[in-house]
């Protein structure tokens, strides 16, 4: 997929609705909506919209016992010394508290925190939240191309180990990791769709099956089959669209046209 652009025109070959398909960063850094407002024109016209999964079928329980460790289990005993000490430094400095507010809390959970705080958050939702509440003050029904529960399965899936092994890297390399939270930051705002690909495949080492391909296989699926009857609009992260094994790539196969839209900044 050699354009660049977040935002997708996808079409039936043998003529029909106009559909979109759009990539997200699930973040509240300002500099990752300057597709907002293209992406909200577009979805003006479209008769439903979708996110990966619908943000009405949530469930803080779920989503809150899926974010902390089982019963018995605490960070500090599960990574090493060094590591703990290293947290506890980054939560002073960083985010005025202390390692003790993640004793508890699962490791991807931490890893996040750890990411997003080298961004700003300057919005009251993310991305795609904000897409999805603009879809309901319009009136527009929303869906997923995938289940609250499918991406609880998915954390799951994950072994344990592999976690840990991120947020002990994580801490390891913490410029490191500053510094490429902000190229992808760059590369979402160039539209930079394969670069990002790429990054969330390196990400995904170990389990790109289950983190990327099997759940692209899935959404591009529903995406086919919603698209065939209605004019859909669906947000997705970035990282889903580009590859051979892309949503975009797979809703190509499907029998759809696929055109970048383009985006001029003022």
């Amino acid at each position: 997929m050699s354009d660049q652009s977040l935002l997708w025109q996808i079409t039936p070959k043998k003529g029909g609705n106009v559909s979109y398909l759009f990539g997200t960063m699930h973040v509240r850094d300002l500099r990752a909506f300057e597709w907002l407002e293209l992406a909200q024109r577009h979805l003006r016209n479209c008769t439903l919209f979708a996110t990966e999964y619908d943000f009405m079928e949530t469930d803080p329980d779920a989503l809150t016992a899926a974010l902390k460790l089982p019963e018995g289990k605490d960070l500090q005993q599960l990574i090493s010394r060094g590591a703990w000490k290293k947290l506890d430094r980054i939560a002073r400095k960083k985010l005025q508290t202390t390692a003790e507010v993640f004793r508890h809390e699962h490791p991807m959970s931490v890893s996040s925190t750890l990411s997003m705080m080298h961004l700003m958050s300057e919005t009251p939702y993310s991305l795609d939240e904000t897409l999805w509440h603009y879809a309901r003050s319009l009136n527009i029904p929303t869906t997923g191309v995938e289940r609250f529960s499918e991406q609880i399965e998915t954390i799951h899936k994950i072994p344990f180990e592999l976690h840990l092994k991120g947020l002990t890297w994580l801490l390891k390399n913490a410029s490191r990791h500053k510094t490429r939270m902000r190229k992808m930051l760059s590369l979402y705002m160039a539209g930079n769709i394969n670069s990002l690909y790429k990054s969330a495949k390196k990400d995904a080492k170990g389990m790109r099956n289950v983190l990327l391909y099997q759940r692209n296989r899935i959404m591009a699926e529903r995406f086919v089959e919603m698209a065939s009857s209605t004019s859909l609009f669906c947000a997705v992260g970035a990282g889903h669209l580009g590859g051979g094994k892309g949503m975009l790539r797979l809703i190509k196969k499907a029998g759809f046209n696929i055109t970048p839209v383009r985006h001029d900044p003022a």
